[in-house]
């Protein structure tokens, strides 16, 4: 029987008739080839210039209303476990998930365990879905084990299943370069390398593409460095910074970009690629994880580790945060959050394994902050949809699905590892009843978090469910 995910609160507009994205994508092939070749010539990596496709869809495509019936409908969902051999410390969690531009798969980092790369069933490529839907058993399709830590990753924006020359991703690593992989059978495209002052090659901490696709932004420790995506290698523009580069926002020709010193840097990049600082954005009480532009290009919204605040900015007027709203927060781990196409809804995760959902219609977040407000959380939806830390949400850009994932780092009980027969309290935490104080009941519980684990990738749908009540 399928998982669902029901919540009380004002119920949003109808969900209007959806189209087949991947027929809007088949109808703006042949606007890009001609007699089966590309109008423009493939560059060194393969990429071709979708750029006039993407304005097509926007202009036909109507984006769904989500969560009409207040529910999330569980579709697919795929785990992952530690080996028996493995070691203790090895703790395969998910790191973060991201729906491909064209919304034929995602793309997931999984911690000791590198990349994975899973389909869309094609059944809920078009139409809606019942409530006894099967929940299907996603398996990977490409794997990349990549050793080490995986700092950042991205799709490429002009993504699209019918040019293969496109389908294509980042990332960077520990010692390691920027590396651009092929999304239909795994392999290694081209790397690009920086390297400081010394002649050593060091890992960019945060990437992304500009939003026409031609170059490709990397933050380190005190540059940014510009590298054009046609000319894989070590050639790149450098432009210093004062503090490291956590993570990006690009809009047009602006980009933010975060810091691990709590700031929030605005940019504007000339055609030349050149950087012109406009200012710093303060607020956060810790390192900025993860931020994003709203649709419009007016407002950014931005969070940090161990901070329960998402903070809502004006660019015009970026003195001081337009709105605050509250998500849990209680790791270092970076924490994603997500904003729909159509710009009306905000959805973020937590380390308490709920799923909140702010609705512009509903809870105007993007307005100015009410200080007379004593009711903080203005969340529209709560969705508790994980035992343990949803750390990634993805939106899907078509249609009404959202990518969950879950897990973080768990330390081991150093208690369990005492002798069973040596008389210390926390070894009687097997049966809560022995408890004789609260303080060890107290003890007990704060132990009890690292025993909630769960690594998984879920796909929900947020759609209308014409047979639930």
């Amino acid at each position: 029987m399928d998982t669902v995910m029901e919540i009380d609160s004002q119920n949003s507009s109808g969900a209007p008739e959806l189209i087949n994205f991947l027929e809007i994508n088949s109808s703006n092939v042949d606007k890009t080839y001609s007699d089966g070749e590309p109008n423009e010539s493939e560059s060194v990596t393969g990429i071709v210039n979708t750029t006039c496709e993407s304005d097509c869809i926007k202009n036909v495509f109507e984006y769904p209303s989500l969560f009409p019936n207040r529910t999330l409908l569980e579709l697919c969902s795929s785990s992952w476990s530690r080996s028996p051999k493995t070691k203790q410390n090895v703790q395969p969690y998910l790191r973060g998930c991201k729906w491909s531009p064209d919304g034929t798969c995602c793309l997931s980092v999984v911690n000791n365990d590198g990349v994975h790369v899973t389909e869309l069933p094609r059944d809920l490529y078009s139409g809606s879905v019942t409530a006894d839907r099967t929940i299907d058993v996603l398996d990977s399709i490409i794997h990349v084990k990549e050793a080490g830590l995986v700092y950042d990753f991205c799709w490429y924006p002009g993504m699209n299943s019918n040019i293969p020359e496109t389908c294509c991703w980042i990332t960077t690593r520990q010692n390691a370069p920027i590396q651009m992989w092929d999304a239909f059978d795994g392999s290694l495209r081209c790397s690009y390398r920086g390297f400081n002052s010394v002649d050593e090659m060091e890992p960019a901490l945060s990437i992304t593409f500009s939003q026409e696709g031609t170059r490709i932004i990397a933050g380190y420790k005190k540059v940014l460095r510009t590298f054009d995506v046609e000319r894989p290698g070590r050639d790149f523009s450098e432009h210093k910074i004062t503090s490291s580069a956590s993570c990006f926002a690009t809009n047009s020709n602006l980009l933010a970009v975060g810091s691990w010193n709590t700031t929030i840097s605005l940019y504007n990049i000339s055609e030349m690629g050149t950087y012109k600082s406009i200012g710093k954005m303060h607020g956060h009480s810790g390192g900025v994880t993860h931020a994003k532009f709203t649709p419009d290009g007016l407002r950014l919204v931005s969070g940090a580790r161990k901070d329960h605040r998402l903070l809502v900015w004006d660019i015009r007027y970026y003195r001081r945060p337009l709105n605050i709203l509250s998500r849990v927060v209680n790791t270092n781990q970076r924490v994603y959050f997500d904003i729909s196409p159509c710009g009306r809804y905000l959805v973020s995760g937590g380390t308490d394994g709920i799923l909140k959902v702010w609705d512009v219609e509903q809870v105007d977040w993007k307005s100015s902050l009410d200080v007379t407000d004593v009711d903080i959380d203005n969340v529209t939806f709560k969705f508790p949809i994980h035992r343990d830390c949803c750390n990634s949400v993805s939106i899907h850009p078509y249609r009404p699905i959202v990518a969950t994932g879950s897990g973080q780092y768990h330390f081991t009980d150093p208690f369990t590892l005492l002798d069973e027969n040596e008389p210390n309290i926390l070894n009687r935490q097997m049966n809560p009843e022995e408890l004789n104080s609260e303080c060890e009941q107290e003890i007990l519980q704060d132990l009890r978090y690292s025993q909630n684990t769960e690594n998984s990738l879920v796909f929900w749908w947020t759609g209308s469910v014409p047979d639930i009540t």
